[in-house]
């Protein structure tokens, strides 16, 4: 549907214009977007019992209690693959060897709105009124066998003005456009129908059923259903999503253990008791810590970091070591098996052999290009619009991403100050009652500011890197988005987990010692405190990690309903205007209701939120290591949220192709590398493991003396007060030998550990093949069979190319030289 005005006199109404394709336009374009539909001969039959239900033991024991006898609480891709019938490219000429070619469910709701959408985006229209004209008007029918001669008939110029109808949108022409739902998602009264009636749903009443329920949040989700009702990619979206969520289930159980093993090591602890016990003999808390602030200050007992250490030493033990092995094994199984599973989707809708260069390139890059901007394409036998991609605009886009970067470095950097700030604050107030509290305030109250400056600079990165992409205006839409996710990915992840690098990292490690601190610009820089940073590496990530998931959540739920709010308030807004008959928009038709609906632009806000929970869920998951179990119980409620999104609160999507996830598998699989490595460095020197590992060897197996072996003197200069501080040095500042023995069994460790992991991850991947052997013999079979009884005959008039190319040249170095 297609939203404009109209106006007669003072009154101002709203239109909406129902678009039909007919029959005949959609063979003709599916022909042009090489869309495959399914053959009526089956001979895929004689060797699909090869493919036997291949159900891993996952699939049959443990889930076994999601295969119930309704259709819609199976895994249906299994289903599919007992009956997959044949499909191949659609022609004209030869409609009648297609399956249902003659009836009008031949194509589906999605693809009539793809090709709708298709050729709203490419149709040329008039600039201003003419007699008998309207602007906005369509030239001509559109035909998409005369691609190249509608474009050749209007000027470089004027192909940016005026075509497509995004640009009448942006002209106020028309005030919306989208495809309309199949009718309402409210299920039918059946109370006053006699009991022999038949009840007949749409599908979109069907999935508000069978799939946004809550009551359904165990159940396997409907994926042919979702992808015939709203494309490829909203349904490999909901497929990875529950694939992911259902393989979350065993680093959640696994992590859970860990984290009980971890409380249960704090009790009986020698390096605890050390701290927070003072009638043992080896106790050390009443020593006297340095200060953390520059004046006014006075000296701490170790006794009132007791929490911290807790927090810190229940991470160091043999169990984080092996839970950051086994969520590296995890990753990689994760990614090898959902490239199979992926491959499986992308046969089992037809979309096994689609590749970017057979997707037509973007109406907003065709109208673009210039009259010798066209290349022969090798695949699809045709001419299409291409043109080198602008080294200036790839130059000043890489140039902003870097400038936000730094921007998201700068925010940090505010951020630790105020920490500082916080910190001495809290060292005075009520007379030094909160300073043992001084710590964790500044460091949670800083976690929540972060929190706070993600979600600003997301939103205003968004908009930013949205911009840029569309100037630079890539060919096809794969590529548009793929650069869109890269740019604005890249952002996020120093948003989100630049403040985690930091103090595991970097936090402590330059900020010098008493009577010798490290200074920038007059500001000190701020330490961990005794114990290390571990601990508030774990606070911070507790807090950003299930701060933004809850504030996900509300988002999801309450940016829909605001939307709705102000579309309905937009449009409204016209009964008041001079509406003397008192016109009001009535809601009564289904394509009115519609436009009430939030729209929902693209998919990368869902994959953006779950892309960062696996970052949280792989790296840093030493110090949290329950983050897989909260995100599995968000992922539980995400697929039924999003489900009743896209069913019940958004306008419906215009569906793309896409035969996988595109380029979030290569930023997973960057980030499986990147979690493996952040893993072995904090254990290895945020972490006190490694330490309490060699002190144990040099200390016959004992820990008794580890905290005053680590405790530095300070004498101080004249008037101040003797006191201690976390470190390995020797009484004049230099680092003791013990510093350089264990900064060399840190690194050791780090190669050992990184080097035996990436080895057994890279071993996965060789010996797990991307394809199931059974199904890539079905695809070859049916790309076999799909030419022979297409019998294509591909014929090349090369004499004629060449001329063509020749034309083209010309006109190259014509432009080239007027320029």
């Amino acid at each position: 549907a297609v939203v404009s005005t109209q106006s007669t006199g003072d009154i101002k109404r709203v239109v909406y214009v129902k678009l039909h394709a007919s029959l005949h336009c959609l063979y003709e374009y599916a022909e042009h977007l090489q869309m495959k539909k399914l053959l009526k001969v089956d001979p895929m039959k004689l060797f699909r019992d090869e493919y036997k239900e291949e159900r891993s033991w996952l699939d049959w024991k443990l889930f076994s209690s999601l295969h119930s006898g309704e259709r819609f609480y199976k895994d249906e891709v299994w289903d599919e693959m007992k009956n997959h019938k044949i499909s191949a490219r659609f022609e004209q000429s030869k409609a009648d060897r297609f399956v249902n070619n003659d009836e009008p469910g031949f194509f589906t709701t999605s693809e009539r709105s793809y090709i709708v959408s298709y050729i709203l985006q490419e149709t040329p229209f008039t600039e201003e009124a003419k007699p008998g004209q309207a602007k906005g008007e369509v030239v001509r029918q559109p035909s998409a066998n005369q691609l190249f001669e509608r474009m050749q008939s209007i000027s470089s110029f004027d192909k940016q003005e005026y075509c497509g109808i995004e640009y009448l949108l942006n002209d106020d022409v028309y005030m919306s456009w989208y495809p309309l739902h199949d009718g309402p998602f409210e299920l039918p009264c059946i109370d006053d129908k006699p009991e022999d009636e038949k009840v007949f749903l749409n599908d979109r009443q069907v999935l508000s059923m069978f799939w946004s329920d809550w009551g359904r949040w165990y159940k396997y989700q409907p994926l042919n259903r979702v992808r015939i009702y709203f494309g490829d990619t909203v349904a490999m979206y909901f497929a990875w999503l529950g694939f992911y969520t259902k393989l979350l289930i065993f680093p959640a159980i696994v992590g859970t253990l860990v984290f009980i093993y971890d409380i249960y090591s704090i009790f009986g602890n020698e390096v605890i008791d050390a701290v927070c016990k003072d009638d043992i003999p080896e106790s050390q808390a009443h020593e006297e810590i340095c200060p953390d602030c520059d004046s006014d200050c006075e000296n701490t007992e170790l006794a009132h970091y007791c929490t911290i250490f807790m927090i810190a030493n229940a991470f160091n033990n043999g169990g984080s070591v092996f839970y950051a092995v086994f969520i590296s094994f995890w990753s990689a199984f994760f990614l090898e098996f959902w490239k199979r599973y992926q491959i499986t989707l992308a046969f089992l809708w037809s979309k096994a052999d689609f590749k970017v260069n057979q997707e037509p390139a973007r109406p907003e890059y065709a109208v673009t290009c210039e009259d010798d901007d066209v290349r022969y394409n090798p695949i699809t036998l045709r001419w299409e619009p291409y043109r080198e991609q602008s080294v200036f605009k790839t130059i000043t886009a890489i140039s902003v991403v870097i400038i936000t970067v730094v921007v998201v470095i700068i925010t940090l950097i505010s951020i630790i100050i105020y920490k500082i700030a916080v910190y001495s604050v809290f060292q005075r107030m009520s007379g030094g009652s909160l300073k043992p509290y001084a710590s964790t305030m500044a460091s949670v109250s800083g976690s929540i500011l972060q929190l706070i400056a993600i979600t600003v600079l997301s939103h205003v990165y968004a908009w930013l890197a949205e911009k840029i992409t569309l100037w630079e205006n890539y060919r096809t839409e794969t590529e548009y988005q793929n650069n869109l996710t890269v740019k604005r990915f890249i952002f996020e992840f120093f948003n989100y987990y630049g403040s985690c690098f930091y103090i595991a990292f970097i936090k402590g490690n330059f900020a010098g010692y008493p009577g010798h601190y490290t200074r920038i610009f007059g500001i000190r820089l701020d330490t961990c405190g005794p114990g290390g940073c571990l601990g508030e590496l774990a606070e911070n990530l507790a807090i950003i990690f299930l701060g933004k998931q809850i504030l996900n959540n509300i988002q999801e739920l309450l940016i829909p309903v605001l939307k709705s709010w102000w579309s309905r308030r937009k449009y409204n807004a016209y009964q008041g205007k001079g509406d003397k008959e008192g016109f009001a928009i009535s809601l009564t038709t289904p394509w009115e209701a519609d436009n009430d609906l939030a729209a929902q632009e693209n998919l990368f806000p869902e994959y953006l939120e779950m892309v960062i929970q696996y970052g949280f869920a792989t790296m840093f998951v030493v110090a949290f290591p329950i983050a897989p179990l909260f995100a599995l119980i968000n992922n539980v409620v995400e697929i039924r949220l999003d489900a009743k999104k896209y069913t019940e609160l958004f306008k419906r999507p215009m569906p793309i192709n896409c035969m996988s996830i595109g380029i979030w598998y290569t930023i997973l699989d960057y980030m499986a590398s990147i979690a493996i490595i952040t893993n072995a460095f904090v254990i290895a020197f945020t972490s006190d493991f490694i330490s309490q590992i060699l002190w144990k060897y040099n200390h016959d197996n004992s820990l008794s003396t580890y905290v005053k072996g680590h405790l530095s003197n300070f004498t101080g200069s004249e008037g101040d007060n003797p006191c201690k501080y976390w470190d390995y040095r020797e009484a004049d500042g230099q680092a003791s030998l013990w510093w350089w023995k264990l900064k060399a069994v840190q690194f050791i460790f780090v190669v050992v550990f990184e080097h035996f992991v990436f080895t057994v991850v890279r071993l996965i991947d060789i010996l797990i093949p991307d394809i199931p052997e059974k199904l890539e013999a079905l695809i070859h079979l049916e790309d076999s069979f799909a030419r022979e009884m297409m019998k294509e005959v591909i014929e090349i008039d090369l004499d004629g190319l060449e001329a063509m190319r020749d034309r083209i040249k010309i006109k190259r170095k014509q432009r080239a030289k007027y320029s």
